[in-house]
């Protein structure tokens, strides 16, 4: 399963084809809305710029990687650009309530053309099931991201230890320090002459 969030969701209107386009989706975990699939963005902005209330409100396109269409409709803001390089689950926007709807949701579609009127089955596509319901697609982002490598330079000196009070220093002599990012628990001795 491939959904536009990142655990668990709602299935809150099915897939009709021509009467319902796509799937209402509703974020349970999180409101971020996620690329489903690698491509260029085609539109970020709103459906109408002069009239708010109208089809998508501010809405997400991207050309996939397949040729593909992939719409992500009633944004409250979007985090993409037009012309941008997306990936499979990098964050495109935040749920919202925009353009003609009730309430807070995404409209997950995909189109074989950058237009309306022609349609793909959305569910055959991501594998979400064309059921109301909750479900999880058990994708979670890394909880420890990999820094980002920087350029290399002059040698960085080690870091100075910095003691850090917490509960486990007391009278006994024992205590925490940090070095780098790094925590020790240590025991203390007084020093002698």
């Amino acid at each position: 399963m491939n959904s536009p969030y990142c655990g668990r969701f709602q299935v809150t209107q099915q897939f009709k084809g021509s009467a319902h386009d796509g799937l209402d989706l509703v974020g349970l975990d999180s409101k971020e809305i996620h690329a489903t699939i690698d491509g260029k963005v085609i539109y970020a902005g709103w459906e109408n710029e002069a009239n708010h209330k109208q089809g998508f409100g501010q809405f997400v396109c991207i050309l996939g990687t397949d040729g593909n269409y992939y719409y992500y409709g009633h944004m409250s803001q979007i985090k993409t650009t037009t012309g941008a390089q997306v990936h499979c689950t990098d964050v495109i926007g935040i749920e919202g309530d925009t353009g003609h709807s009730f309430g807070s949701h995404c409209h997950y579609c995909v189109r074989p053309i950058f237009a309306a009127g022609r349609f793909l089955d959305v569910c055959a596509i991501s594998g979400i099931p064309n059921a109301l319901g909750i479900y999880d697609d058990g994708y979670r982002p890394p909880s420890n991201p990999t820094p980002t490598p920087t350029p290399a330079s002059e040698p960085t000196p080690d870091p100075e230890p910095t003691t850090v009070p917490d509960d486990t220093t007391d009278e006994d002599g024992f205590g925490r320090i940090v070095i780098g990012d790094k925590e020790y628990d240590v025991t203390l001795k007084e020093a002698k002459d």
